[in-house]
């Protein structure tokens, strides 16, 4: 009875390990299922648009589409880096001509948002989280609720300033305009990742006798590089991808409505459109993939509190 009694929770153990094994093993498969199916839904257009750059467009009439391309040819490429598209298939003669600096306006325009981005906010984040004030929480939520003003309210006023100051159809009007949805995303990314510091290594710099700017520069900066280049990363891929602002403020300046003015009402050529789009998403693609882990780490900093 008694060697019943003691194998008897034994074999339910075993039996209740087996289940939630069993339980866990089916869990898993779901995840994994569901991240395949996400990363399918996202990667699928862009395959779609790297063999659509790569084949004819009588290849591009084929049905069912060749996901794997018969024969690759870079004719698309080539006349959109040479310019060499006059007539034949774009709504205007110069637009492939017009990608190359279109890209390093884009680049331009993204780069000094970021550096003016990063000193603005960072100085903002810092005092919000080290120097709290009455009302700065409300503060805080007041930069939330201005990432939800809609473009298209603010846009006139732009508009009518920049024509005035005659600054229209520059890099510096998109600069200018484009810290209306950037700025308090940094600060928003920033203000999280200073919560996290310890703030020990700051109070022992100031007994030493640093000043705040010196704290701020030699201890401050360091550790919170991270969530720096994550900001700086995230402010660079809204302002590359950034299209109402460009659209009204300029003509065709940057990237974005470049693209969209290869589509003209008699005729539309998919393919050199893919080619121009592949060759707009090398920057951030390859500015993302070095930076990837700063980013992540940045994003997720605050889920483990």
């Amino acid at each position: 009875m008694t060697a019943l009694a003691s194998t008897a929770p034994r074999r339910l153990s075993k039996a209740a390990t087996a289940s939630g094994r069993q339980r866990s093993l089916v869990a898993s498969c779901v995840i994994y299922l569901c991240v395949a199916v996400f990363a399918i839904w996202i990667l699928l257009p862009v395959w779609y648009l790297v063999v659509s750059s790569l084949i004819t467009p009588a290849q591009l009439g084929v049905k069912p589409f060749p996901m794997m391309p018969g024969s690759i040819t870079f004719d698309n490429y080539l006349s959109v880096l040479t310019g060499s598209t006059g007539s034949k298939g774009f709504g205007s003669t110069d637009i492939g001509a017009r990608l190359l600096p279109a890209i390093g306006q884009s680049f331009f325009v993204s780069s000094v948002l970021v550096v003016l981005n990063l000193t603005i906010a960072g100085l903002a984040a810092y005092g919000l989280s080290r120097y709290p004030f009455r009302g700065s929480r409300l503060f805080e939520l007041s930069i939330i609720i201005s990432r939800v003003v809609p473009a298209i309210a603010i846009i006139g006023p732009f508009f009518v300033a920049f024509r005035v100051t005659g600054i229209l159809n520059t890099p510096w009007a998109l600069i200018i305009s484009y810290n209306v949805f950037t700025l308090p995303l940094a600060i928003m990314i920033l203000k999280n990742y200073f919560d996290q510091l310890p703030r020990e290594i700051e109070e022992a710099a100031k007994i030493d006798g640093a000043s705040r700017l010196q704290t701020l520069w030699i201890i401050v900066v360091p550790l919170a590089r991270p969530g720096l280049v994550a900001a700086g990363v995230l402010i660079f891929l809204e302002a590359w991808s950034e299209f109402f602002y460009s659209l009204v403020l300029t003509n065709q300046l940057t990237v974005p409505p470049l693209l969209a003015g290869f589509q003209s009402v008699q005729q539309f050529n998919w393919n050199a459109l893919a080619a121009a789009t592949v060759m707009s998403m090398i920057p951030p693609v390859v500015l993302v993939i070095i930076f990837q882990r700063h980013v992540v780490g940045a994003l997720t900093a605050g889920a483990v509190k």
